[in-house]
């Protein structure tokens, strides 16, 4: 396969039949030219991104700082990959590139990147504040740098944002939904005069609810479903029920029948967990 482009030393971008590749290994574009055929026997690692403005955001990263940080991105992406089994944006290997690179230099003058929203994540995202947790330690292995815990919500945060499928999209950002899952359990704490155990399966569970609750809040609006449970639900457990028409207030919205039923039951394990 020829090389198009050379990137960098180490990196080439290499393209047939219309396709194009970026090619990643020591070595490859040493004392090569464009039209040159590349060494596919140095090659550590391949990138093939379908949408081209991550394409090329990529290749023109790669110009500018070492391959270390693509390839340490690569390698948090896998881990990601295999633990979240969702999909995820290409814009990531941009982004978690970047904050790498970055990371380090601001590091290496004195600066660190506080996380506010740390405690959040790790309660609201465990699974991607564990890979933050496990990327410190690659980060340690391959670039010495011991990190605090904090950094693993910062990469997490990566992982999140890049979980866009269209209904995400068009719903609030991590930071607008973080808050507002906090301000819900604040609000049913308040209203219940409870206190909430957030090491509780019930803590849990009402949390991965309310994350996949903002994914649908959109359709939310435009299906208006009633649910003859719900009316049951009303009687057995009014004030998980009266608990749930304030959430709908705080929101400014209308669930439907089904929603309705289901934060309601959620809520109801959250006070019979106090």
């Amino acid at each position: 396969m020829k090389i198009k482009k050379i990137l960098n030393n180490n990196a080439v971008l290499v393209g047939q039949n219309g396709k194009d590749f970026i090619w990643i290994g020591t070595g490859l574009g040493f004392q090569k030219k464009p039209g040159q055929p590349a060494d596919e026997s140095k090659i550590e690692k391949v990138f093939v991104l379908h949408q081209k403005n991550a394409f090329d955001k990529l290749s023109s990263l790669l110009e500018n700082i070492p391959i270390q940080y693509v390839s340490l991105a690569d390698d948090i992406i896998s881990i990601a990959k295999e633990n979240l089994k969702v999909e995820l944006s290409e814009t990531i290997y941009v982004s978690l590139t970047d904050h790498l690179h970055n990371l380090v230099k601001l590091y290496q003058q004195g600066l660190i990147i506080h996380n506010k929203l740390s405690w959040e994540i790790k309660k609201f995202y465990p699974k991607e504040f564990g890979i933050g947790k496990k990327a410190l330690h690659l980060i340690e292995e391959r670039l010495d740098l011991s990190l605090e815990e904090e950094e693993a919500g910062n990469i997490a945060m990566h992982l999140i944002n890049a979980q866009l499928n269209d209904d995400f999209k068009q719903s609030e950002d991590v930071k607008k939904i973080s808050k507002k899952i906090r301000d819900i359990l604040s609000l049913v704490r308040m209203h219940n005069k409870i206190e909430i155990d957030e090491e509780s399966v019930a803590f849990d569970r009402f949390v991965t609810h309310l994350r996949f609750f903002f994914k649908r809040i959109d359709s939310m609006k435009r299906e208006q479903r009633s649910n003859p449970l719900l009316t049951y639900a009303k009687e057995q457990y009014p004030s998980a029920y009266e608990s749930m028409k304030l959430v709908e207030q705080y929101l400014n919205i209308e669930l439907n029948g089904d929603e309705q039923l289901y934060l309601s039951l959620h809520i109801q394990k959250l006070i019979e967990n106090d």
